[in-house]
């Protein structure tokens, strides 16, 4: 019994002298900052912080869009009225890589792991539990200060890697990248604030330009981005934009508190262009079409991925050269020349444009994004195929997209006060309407005008000179 006595009089002191020691290394770990910028930062952070004033964002139209769509007198055709179905045909193609699941061996053991799942893709992260921290409902810039000192000397370098990684892995443009930080930190994070901090640190590990702000018992992330960004609030600061990504169309946000630093290294801004497929699990999902052409009855289907599409409907309204320059999915590519190379062959330049123009007008309903949305929605060429409505600015993307796919032409956008068109360079003289656009004469092509052929405009911005949309050129 004595012995027992002694061993667990022993075990007790070895167990006191473990957990003291657990704790020493603990308070050592979080004794020092792993990058010297962050203890020059955190000295900013301690300084006075200023008040902001909110700036309104760009609105994308001085005028409010036509709510109904105009329509031309239609020609009349020779041909006897029959119904085409285009059978969607397999083309030879090249698979396209897409990931079910991601999961990185960590350098290090005794970490936590989080299970998630990212438009469709299943990611296993590993972090270290001391990057969790909690402010306890307080928002100042002592709270701010305390989070980003926790976090500058947490173990916060495997969450960060298999962030990085896991971006370069699905080739995620920046936007991806974003939306992949803000996710994984509502994960972490029980409460939104705690997790716009987290955000905010590893935004600025990853060297973008992020700031924090605050107001009453609310955490704001302020980003900068490459071009513009529409019904967004933005603050200045140093002459420079950040927007409030998180309150598109959202109305005002008022003033907030904030610093006026940087942290070194962190120049980069927000780039919405998608210049490569990201590589989410492939989820293809068919839509059938049906448009007249000439008294033609013609039925086809599209595949747009569902993973792609759920992306896209994230984005705020950004710059239309964005929306006109991006790729889409490859599964819609692939649909849109198995559908329409045959009903394409033989044909000339305008007799093709003609035919593209005809499917845009009347395989889609109209509806202006305030009706369908309650706010200004841009649509990238798979969301138009998705949704059950569109209008001007959608259709001309879709139209763009499908005369870069299946004819390699350059097509530029035309906005008006409340309206926009594309305009096509072609080799082949057609009368019509033409805009000079960098010494080049391109023919107008407007999908919103129900039934208008090549070269007609609607007769409100016939001779009118638009706002140009940068040449998107042809299929990359």
């Amino acid at each position: 019994m004595k012995l027992f006595l002694l061993f667990s009089l022993f075990v007790s002191f070895v167990s006191a002298q473990t957990y003291e020691e657990y704790l020493h290394s603990q308070e050592e770990a979080f004794s020092s900052y792993k990058d010297e910028r962050d203890k020059e930062f955190s000295s900013f952070l301690n300084k006075e912080w200023k008040v902001y004033k909110a700036s309104q964002g760009l609105s994308a139209y001085e005028e409010e869009k036509p709510k109904k769509i105009s329509i031309a007198k239609k020609q009349k055709v020779i041909q006897l009225k029959k119904r085409i179905d285009v059978v969607l045909q397999p083309l030879e193609k090249k698979k396209t890589k897409s990931y079910q699941k991601i999961i990185i061996r960590p350098d290090t053991r005794h970490l936590k792991m989080l299970y998630t799942s990212y438009f469709g893709v299943e990611l296993v992260l590993h972090y270290d539990a001391s990057v969790l921290f909690s402010t306890k409902g307080s928002v100042s810039k002592e709270s701010i200060k305390k989070a980003w000192d926790h976090l500058a000397k947490s173990k916060y370098e495997t969450v960060l890697k298999e962030l990085n990684e896991i971006s370069s892995t699905l080739k995620l443009n920046d936007w991806g990248r974003y939306q992949l930080v803000r996710h994984v930190a509502s994960k972490l994070y029980l409460h939104s604030n705690e997790a716009l901090l987290f955000s905010w640190f590893t935004l600025l590990k990853m060297d973008y330009d992020a700031r924090i702000a605050f107001q009453n018992h609310r955490v704001i992330l302020l980003l900068p981005v490459r071009s513009k960004l529409y019904s967004t609030v933005y603050y200045s600061f140093n002459n420079k934009k950040y927007y409030a990504l998180d309150y598109y169309a959202k109305g005002t946000l008022g003033s907030v508190m904030s610093y006026d630093n940087v942290y070194k290294g962190a120049r980069k801004s927000l780039d919405f262009r998608l210049t490569k497929q990201p590589l989410f699990a492939s989820k293809p999902v068919v839509k059938q079409f049906h448009f007249e052409v000439d008294n033609h009855l013609i039925s086809l289907s599209l595949k747009y991925d569902e993973n792609l599409l759920h992306f896209f409907q994230t984005y705020p309204q950004v710059s239309y050269e964005d929306y006109f320059s991006s790729l889409d999915a490859n599964i819609l590519k692939h649909s849109i020349k198995a559908s329409f190379r045959p009903l394409l062959e033989g044909k000339s330049e305008s007799e093709a444009l003609d035919l593209l123009l005809s499917f845009v007008q009347h395989a889609f309903k109209y509806k202006v994004d305030t009706e369908q949305f309650d706010k200004e929605k841009v649509m990238f060429a798979s969301e138009t195929i998705f949704y059950p409505y569109s209008d001007c600015e959608d259709r001309a993307i879709l139209f763009s997209y499908l005369v870069k796919v299946l004819l390699d032409k350059d097509v530029v956008g035309l906005k008006y006060t409340d309206h926009m068109s594309t305009a096509v360079f072609i080799d082949e003289k057609v009368k019509g309407e033409y805009i000079r656009v960098k010494k080049r004469n391109y023919i107008v092509a407007d999908p919103t005008y129900v039934n208008a052929r090549l070269g007609m405009s609607q007769p409100k911005y016939f001779g009118i000179k638009p706002y140009l949309i940068d040449s998107t050129g042809g299929e990359k």
